[in-house]
């Protein structure tokens, strides 16, 4: 599926942007595994490498510019073009809305929001040169829905869901698509500092809580030509949780028939 492509995955070190980086390789891509743990990115990109992809590491930090062209020249010296971003590392930050302090409040902006349109300007002009690529940014359903103490995350990504629609216009006629994916919950380590999947067992209509795998799956489908005509569109890949989040898992029965 992505037999040939080149792809840069920022917070590609662990959690679901490790699993997306382990996904493209299975699918024939190249990966240049970018994060701020170096030493993480490295084993990841060895773990691809040992297994017969090709992949190489690149230390970044998303807030600062110059690691986001690095980032792309690094990937381009390499494999001679790049094909698809996926944009998935930050740091977060939760404070009560009147408490959130100033340093925590740039710091999650700065990484989610500006830092993921700083990976895209990059990455984009290589891809608007060649006339082909794709964006993936990781959003989340905090995106549609408020979060305790999430004044800087649920601003952040919905802000990039906007950033989505915003560039999946504006490059469609230049080859470049940009799309998101909004997890729930996934079985991630820090997800799981958060809600037990017992607890998200009860709130998700299919029963359990999705794998990194199963994000990094629908961040593949939108990397590839199959996706070839999906662009400024946010995929909400949370078991049912969304669409049905008034009910529990346990209320939902089928109505007889009559």
């Amino acid at each position: 599926m992505l037999s040939g492509k080149s792809i840069a995955v920022t917070g590609g070190a662990q959690g679901i942007g490790k699993a997306t980086a382990l996904v493209c390789a299975r699918f024939g891509a190249n990966v240049a595994v970018c994060d701020i743990n170096a030493a993480l990115a490295r084993t990841v990109s060895d773990t691809i490498n040992s297994s017969g992809g090709r992949s190489i590491a690149v230390e970044m930090d998303v807030s600062r510019r110059s690691d986001c062209h690095r980032m792309v020249s690094s990937t381009l010296e390499a494999y001679g073009r790049l094909d698809g971003l996926v944009c998935g590392g930050m740091r977060r930050a939760y404070q009560p809305a009147e408490d959130f302090s100033e340093e925590a409040w740039d710091m999650v902006v700065g990484q989610g929001l500006t830092g993921y349109f700083r990976c895209a300007q990059e990455s984009a002009r290589p891809m608007l040169q060649q006339g082909s690529g794709a964006i993936v940014f990781i959003t989340s359903i905090a995106s549609h829905n408020a979060v305790d103490g999430g004044a800087a995350y649920c601003s952040v990504k919905a802000g990039v869901a906007g950033l989505t629609r915003q560039l999946g216009v504006e490059w469609a006629r230049r080859g470049v698509r940009t799309n998101a994916v909004a997890p729930g919950f996934t079985t991630t380590d820090g997800a799981l500092r958060q809600m037990s999947p017992e607890e998200a067992q009860a709130l998700i209509p299919m029963g359990r809580p999705a794998t990194a795998d199963e994000i990094g799956n629908v961040c593949a489908f939108l990397l590839s030509d199959l996706a070839s005509h999906v662009t400024g569109q946010e995929i909400v890949v949370d078991g049912g949780y969304t669409a049905c989040k008034n009910f529990t898992a346990g209320s939902i029965r089928s109505q007889p028939s009559r």
